[in-house]
């Protein structure tokens, strides 16, 4: 498995402070980036190819207080124009895509952008965004604007985003806020579609011109060393990832933090031991001078779980362990809830960190048991698989299933070809008709305990391929 990495700095969504008394709010709405670049700045949408009709945008917004549901707007590309000053907004955003004056070039520029920032934020009149809910403030900056929706941090914003003509290439998002719930549509498609429900939350903010160098923002994250915050936003944002470098099974999970400067995300280990590095950086202490504590939330999609875990969703809770590596500090213990697409919008699994203190913290996700080795050898009209011995199936026996893999890695589930029960001594040799498991298939073996009151209890599981 490729190692590659995605980091997403919240100064990409968010303008820094100016000073440290005083929280600079302004940033341009989704009529400037729909314009061109001009250089020696970036590319905007209208250097897209198909232009500003091309790019993506937010179908629907909802802000949503307890049971109040408000919709501040709905429809096509251009539904968004019609809000108003103090009205709750987004505004979507290329990074990193070459003006139309500009060569494709690795480290320059990209004919179409590797990321998109969605800014969620507040109208401050034409033109002009603001992004912290818990002052918001008109287009001078300083004068209070009150907002035509109530926003606080028990506040759901609803955004229903179309990726119009970049779907086929979304993988990871990355989110500055509590989620709470993650819906994904046609992945794989150029018009794959998402719904977010975020709540926003309390943001640090750092006077970069005051901090020095420092690795908070790098990719990797390296050394970081913020004391204290300036100050903090009551925030929200998000950023989708078009890195089409990344595992094809990771389209449509999401990646979000509270507390949080920076988030950084590298997937690796190997086909039969798979890891996923999340680290994250902050301030050590809040503006006050209290301890800064965050939040990491991952959801993992049920085609993540299947295609490149290579374990069941139902068994998903009782599968993963997380590990604090990096800088030293305190966690509360990491909680492991399956996501139903009825409930939260997807099958998978959130995995959550709560109480991070920083400065630069990662959680290592992996699973709690290593993956037996499997062979596939096929003779005659039969494909037989093998593992040698698994201790807990030697004490007890095991039942095995056989699941052959979708070639799609964005499908979700696997058909069961074959079915078995572990050998006295612990082993396993499953026959299953060629035509089910034919050469070059992914597979995927399930064992679990045969009987007693653990009947059912899963032991391991392990992916192979037929060669």
């Amino acid at each position: 498995m490729r190692k590659l990495a995605l980091a997403f700095a919240l100064l990409l969504l968010l303008p820094a402070s100016t000073a440290l008394g005083a929280i600079q709010d302004g940033m341009p709405d989704q009529s400037a980036s729909d314009g061109g670049g001009v250089a020696p700045g970036p590319g905007f949408w209208a250097d897209l190819p198909g232009g500003a009709a091309a790019r993506p945008y937010v179908k629907s917004l909802k802000v949503i207080n307890g049971a109040n549901s408000v919709t501040v707007f709905e429809g096509d590309i251009t539904a968004v124009d019609g809000t108003q000053t103090g009205d709750v907004t987004a505004s979507v955003n290329p990074f990193n895509l070459c003006r139309a004056d500009q060569t494709p070039a690795t480290g320059v520029c990209y004919a179409t952008p590797n990321r998109i920032g969605v800014s969620i934020g507040y109208s401050k009149g034409p033109g002009q965004m603001g992004s912290n809910f818990g002052s918001p403030t008109g287009s001078d900056g300083t004068t209070p604007l009150a907002l035509r929706q109530t926003v606080n941090a028990d506040t759901v914003i609803e955004l229903k985003i179309a990726l119009n003509t970049l779907g086929r290439t979304l993988r990871w998002s990355w989110l500055n806020g509590d989620l709470d719930y993650w819906k994904t549509e046609n992945l794989g498609q150029d018009d794959a579609e998402l719904t977010v429900r975020v709540k926003p939350a309390s943001t640090p903010i750092v006077d970069w011109g005051t901090v020095g160098q420092n690795g908070c923002t790098a990719t990797p994250i390296l050394s970081c060393s913020i004391p204290i915050a300036g100050a903090e936003y009551l925030a929200a944002g998000l950023v989708l990832s078009l890195d089409t470098t990344l595992d094809a099974a990771l389209t449509g999970a999401v990646f979000a933090t509270q507390g949080a400067i920076a988030g950084f995300l590298q997937p690796g280990g190997s086909p039969t031991a798979p890891l996923l590095d999340l680290q994250l950086a902050s301030t050590h202490q809040t503006s006050a001078g209290a301890p800064q504590l965050g939040v990491m939330k991952a959801l993992l999609p049920a085609q993540a779980l299947l295609n490149l875990y290579g374990v069941l969703p139902a068994d998903a809770a009782s599968f993963f362990g997380v590990q604090r590596t990096g800088d030293a500090g305190t966690q509360s213990a990491p909680t492991f809830e399956p996501w139903t697409a009825a409930v939260q919008g997807s099958d998978g699994l959130l995995v959550t960190v709560r109480d991070i203190t920083f400065s630069a913290p990662a959680y290592r996700v992996t699973r709690r048991r290593s993956a037996p080795r499997l062979t596939a050898r096929i003779s005659g009209s039969k494909t037989t698989v093998s593992a040698p011995k698994i201790a807990a199936c030697r004490k007890r026996a095991c039942s095995i299933t056989v699941l052959k893999l979708p070639s799609n890695r964005l499908v979700r589930s696997g058909a069961t070809v074959g079915r078995g029960r572990s050998a006295a001594v612990g082993t396993t040799r499953v026959s299953i008709a060629r035509s089910k498991l034919p050469r070059r298939t992914r597979f995927l073996v399930v064992w679990r305990q045969a009987g007693g009151t653990a009947k059912g209890k899963l032991v391991t599981t392990a992916q192979g391929t037929v060669r």
